[in-house]
């Protein structure tokens, strides 16, 4: 089986396509948009394969899987953990579980990026950086 013929599996088994918005589904979505375009799928096309949605759905939902991916949320990687393991076996491609605060400081470029890096910081997910 292809990589295209797993995903599309994925998004039947879990109903992808619907208009579901509770967080796993969510969740799901977000981790497939990524891994769709990886394999160089437009915006559109990807849309397209969960039944219709917007491109500019689709790219935000590109932007959150890297938020949650970077700084390594649990209710995420539990959530997409069942599919990760479909696509790529038992090994998790997750980033590094401990963000760098220096990186993330110096990539932020917006008011709402520094407020979750302060968000992070107060819950101490940087201790290990510094």
């Amino acid at each position: 089986m292809t990589k295209l013929e797993l995903i599309e599996s994925l998004i039947n088994e879990y109903g992808l396509k619907s208009k579901n918005r509770s967080r796993d589904y969510i969740y799901r979505r977000y981790y497939l948009y990524n891994e769709l375009r990886k394999i160089d799928y437009t915006l559109t096309e990807i849309g397209n394969m969960f039944g219709g949605k917007h491109h500019a759905t689709v790219l935000h939902g590109l932007r959150q899987h890297e938020d949650l991916h970077r700084f390594g949320y649990e209710d995420y990687k539990i959530a997409t953990r069942r599919i990760d393991e479909v696509l790529y076996g038992a090994t998790l491609p997750y980033y590094d579980d401990s963000p760098d605060l220096i990186k993330d400081v110096l990539k932020a470029k917006t008011y709402t990026q520094f407020k979750k890096i302060q968000r992070h910081i107060k819950l101490g997910k940087y201790e290990k950086s510094l």
